[in-house]
C-alpha cells in the first residue's frame, strides 16, 4: 500500500498539470501536491479541524502504516494526550517504532493489534480512526462492535477510505474492491451499535464520516449531524 501511494502521489501530480475542470480537482492544492505530495490531496489540516481534537485526548489510529497521520496526530493531542498507532504486521510495528523514536513523537506509543481486536486500552479512546484501512478488515460489524470497549463516554470513531464513482485521475490509482460505498460503512456500522454524527466532503477520492456509540433509547438510523 506504501508503494501505491507512493506512486499515485509522483503520477497524480503530473496528470493534476495537465488537468482542469474536474469536481475531484476542485478538491486538490496542486502546488501543495508538487511540493509536499500527499499533503496536496489528504488535506491533514482540515481532516484534524474536522475531528475537533483537544489537548489531552487519546486517539488511536487503526492500521497507522507509514505514520503520515502521526505528526499530525500527536500534535492535535499534545504532551497531555496520546496517541496509539495500532499495525498487525511486525515490519510496519518496527518501522513505526523507528519513526516515532527518529521524530520525537513522545505522546505516541505504537501497539502491535490483532486482526480481530486492535488491543486498546478499555474505555480510554477518545477517538479511533482508520485512514484507506477500513476495507481491509475483515467481518467489520463485529471489529467495531469489540471496539466499543475501548472507546471513552465520549468516544467516536472516524473512517476515512477511498470511494468508488470517483473521477479521474484519482480512480485511475484504485484498485478493484480497494474502497468502501459510503452507505455501506453507514450500514455496517450501525450493525455495529453506531450512528453516524458527522459526514464531510473535504476529499478528492475519500469519503470521510465520523461516528459514535448509540447511547440509551437514541435510534441508531437518526440522522446525520455535522456537515
Amino acid at each position: 500500500m506504501l508503494v501505491r501511494l507512493a506512486t499515485r502521489t509522483g503520477l497524480l501530480a503530473l496528470l493534476l498539470s495537465l488537468s482542469t475542470g474536474c469536481t475531484s480537482l476542485e478538491k486538490v492544492d496542486l502546488g501543495r501536491v508538487l511540493t509536499s505530495g500527499r499533503d496536496g490531496w489528504q488535506h491533514p489540516e482540515k481532516v484534524i479541524e474536522a475531528l475537533e481534537l483537544a489537548p489531552g485526548d487519546r486517539v488511536a489510529e487503526i492500521g497507522a502504516g507509514d505514520g503520515y497521520w502521526l505528526p499530525w496526530l500527536s500534535d492535535a493531542v499534545g504532551p497531555d494526550g496520546v496517541v496509539y498507532a495500532v499495525e498487525v504486521d511486525d515490519e510496519l510495528v518496527a518501522a513505526l517504532n523507528e519513526r516515532v523514536a527518529d521524530e520525537e513523537l513522545g505522546n505516541v506509543v505504537v501497539v502491535r493489534g490483532q486482526f480481530a481486536d486492535p488491543e486498546l486500552p478499555d474505555g480510554e479512546i477518545d477517538l479511533a480512526m482508520t485512514c484507506l484501512t477500513y476495507h481491509h478488515i475483515d467481518d467489520r460489524a463485529r471489529y467495531f462492535e469489540r471496539l466499543r470497549v475501548d472507546l471513552s463516554e465520549r468516544g467516536r470513531v472516524a473512517h476515512l477510505d477511498d470511494r468508488p464513482g470517483t473521477g479521474a485521475p484519482f480512480r485511475w490509482f484504485q484498485s478493484k474492491d480497494h474502497w468502501s460505498e459510503p452507505e455501506a460503512i453507514v450500514g455496517e456500522m450501525r450493525e455495529a451499535g453506531y450512528r453516524r454524527v458527522a459526514s464531510f466532503d473535504l476529499l478528492p477520492a475519500q469519503s470521510f464520516q465520523v461516528f459514535a456509540p448509540v447511547q440509551g433509547d437514541v435510534a441508531a438510523s437518526d440522522p446525520v449531524e455535522g456537515h
